[in-house]
């Protein structure tokens, strides 16, 4: 086989993958939505004002060092155990379930600052799935990474909602919401 179609038959795979989940195939959305949050940590980091501004001088570098680590420790865990990753801009749009836009440089810095909670939040349902699938497939590593990046996010959410003056789960994902998705069952 040469390269592109070694290349068609991995992307035949993950759509195979993403219609019945698998770790692997959440591990897909969990690396693009690393990737494309960290844009925007970088965006909110250059364009916020005000308070916001502050907060993310004492915390963008931390949370885009941490971002950019675990998304090469996932990589490496992925590659190491035959698993396809996401490598290219066109998987990295297709598999984040964080939405980006070019204007929200010009909203307000606590508008910023709040979306990258949302985005946090939102990643916490695609890891919460993948460790549970990590579990159930005995991938013993994953799921330790997994519950790591997890307990970092949820107290990344709970300072930064601090600093907003928001209760903790304010403005933010919560059960209720998913009984109105039931459709979208497999992310």
């Amino acid at each position: 086989m040469n390269a592109e179609e070694k290349y068609q038959a991995e992307l035949k795979q993950s759509d195979i993958d993403h219609h019945t989940p698998t770790a692997g195939a959440m591990m897909g959305h969990i690396i693009a939505n690393l990737a494309i949050h960290s844009l925007k940590i970088n965006q909110a980091s250059l364009f916020a004002r005000g308070a916001a501004s502050l907060f993310l001088s004492e915390n963008a570098k931390k949370w885009l060092d941490f971002e950019k680590e675990e998304f090469e420790q996932l990589n490496h865990l992925l590659v190491n155990n035959g698993e396809s990753i996401p490598t290219t801009t066109d998987q990295f749009k297709e598999f984040t379930m964080l939405e980006e836009n070019g204007a929200d440089k010009y909203n307000y810095g606590d508008a910023q600052l709040f979306a990258l909670v949302k985005d946090f939040d939102t990643q916490t349902l695609f890891i919460t799935k993948a460790i549970a699938l990590a579990e159930k497939e005995d991938w013993p590593e994953l799921a330790q990474n997994l519950t790591n990046l997890l307990a970092w996010i949820k107290e990344q959410i709970r300072l930064t909602q601090n600093f907003l003056g928001h209760d903790l789960r304010e403005g933010l994902y919560n059960d209720e919401d998913e009984d109105e998705d039931d459709d979208d069952d497999d992310f």
